[in-house]
């Protein structure tokens, strides 16, 4: 199936890289504490990649403004739908290797 690489790996460094860094929040876990047997832990509020690098005092301001113009160019729904329309083709081709090499017993 190498001819399904080149697919993911244009779904991954364009539409996926996005998305995932400018719209999916994730939790960062800050404190860890160990009282007798339970342990307890402290998370950050849900953010995004992006959110996290523009809080960053240790990102240049010229980064900050490429990344925030970027951002405003972006549409969630767009991104979604072209991960969809590509992931359907990666499908495809799956299916159509699987179907056309039977294993015979």
């Amino acid at each position: 199936m190498p001819e399904i690489v080149p697919l993911l790996n244009e779904l991954y460094i364009t539409e996926w890289r996005l998305f995932h860094n400018f719209f999916c929040p994730s939790v960062k876990l800050i404190e860890k504490q160990r009282i007798a047997s339970k342990t307890i832990k402290r998370y950050d509020n849900p953010k995004t990649p992006y959110q996290r690098v523009m809080d960053s005092p240790d990102i240049s301001p010229s980064a900050k403004q490429k990344l925030s113009t970027l951002f405003e160019r972006l549409n969630p729904f767009q991104l979604r739908k072209a991960m969809e329309e590509k992931l359907k083709k990666i499908f495809l081709l799956c299916c159509k290797t699987h179907v056309g090499s039977t294993v015979l017993r």
